[in-house]
């Protein structure tokens, strides 16, 4: 069927009776219904996009007990700021490239002895892949975080939510940057 332009459809007919402007009207609100139907879908899929749609996969983790200069290597090599800290294969903290500048080389750490367990965020929060992503931005909001490590049901770090992530791969970079924003703000409060 060939599509209906506005001169057809004026000149249609409706039970012998020729088209006025509100039948008109109320054919292309039912024309586009289906555009408008299709575009709320996806707000509602965007809305409900999850955290394992938008986490970084194959993270690079580091045993509590490694030295801080492999960590620093680690972090070099894979090209990331932050590495999970494990004990048997769970989660127990989190080291970034700030806690070796600033809290290990700060206190003339001696970076082949020190121990990552020593530097490392310890008061870890994570994520679950099933959490919407509206949770995990709201988490990392309320604790100040850029980086939030994923987790499966039993406890083993599968990916990582970062404010990066939730940009490029998400649907909502609107609130992603708020996030990061808010992130910022809270942390140079703290300073």
């Amino acid at each position: 069927m060939a599509p209906v332009g506005r001169q057809r459809i004026e000149r249609m007919r409706i039970g012998g009776r020729k088209l006025t402007s509100r039948d008109t009207l109320w054919i292309l609100a039912g024309a586009l219904a289906p555009i408008a139907l299709a575009l709320l879908a996806a707000a509602r899929r965007a809305s409900r996009a999850r955290v394992r749609d938008v986490m970084v996969r194959g993270v690079v983790a580091i045993d509590a007990s490694t030295p801080i200069i492999e960590a620093a290597r680690r972090m070099r090599d894979a090209n990331v700021g932050a590495l999970p800290v494990v004990a048997d294969g769970k989660p127990v903290g989190i080291v970034t490239d700030r806690d070796l500048v600033v809290r290990a080389m700060a206190q003339g750490a001696e970076p082949g002895s020190a121990r990552v367990e020593d530097f490392a965020t310890r008061n870890l929060v994570c994520a679950r892949p099933d959490w919407t992503v509206d949770e995990a931005m709201e988490v990392m909001s309320e604790c100040q975080i850029g980086r939030l490590p994923v987790v499966d049901s039993e406890n083993r770090v599968i990916g990582m939510v970062t404010l990066s992530s939730l940009a490029l791969r998400g649907r909502q970079e609107d609130e992603a940057l708020e996030t990061a924003q808010e992130v910022a703000r809270r942390s140079a409060r703290v300073a």
